[in-house]
Order: structure tokens, then sequence, then C-alpha cells
């Protein structure tokens, strides 16, 4: 296991990469719970591939 610091900066680097997938599609001005939560699936499906 991290350090704290190790654990906020890796729940930084999730945010901004959250906010970089969000921003992809600048058509879509709100998104809805549902697709929130698929987008955080993608990410984490994604991540687990690296």
């Amino acid at each position: 296991m991290g350090t704290e610091a190790e654990r906020q900066d890796t729940r930084k680097a999730m945010a901004f990469d959250l906010i970089t997938m969000i921003e992809e599609n600048p058509a879509q001005e709100t998104y809805t719970k549902e697709e929130v939560k698929k987008l955080i699936k993608v990410y984490i499906q994604t991540a687990d591939q690296k």
C-alpha cells in the first residue's frame, strides 16, 4: 500500500482522467447518473488493461 500522499495523487489523477473523458464529447453538455456510472466503469476496465 502507498502513502497517503500517493493515494491522494491517484485520486487526483483519476478525477483528471474522467474530466478528460467528459470533455472529449463537447456536444454533450449534461450526463445522466447512468452515463456517469458507465464512464467510470469504462475508466476502470481500461485502467486494468494497462
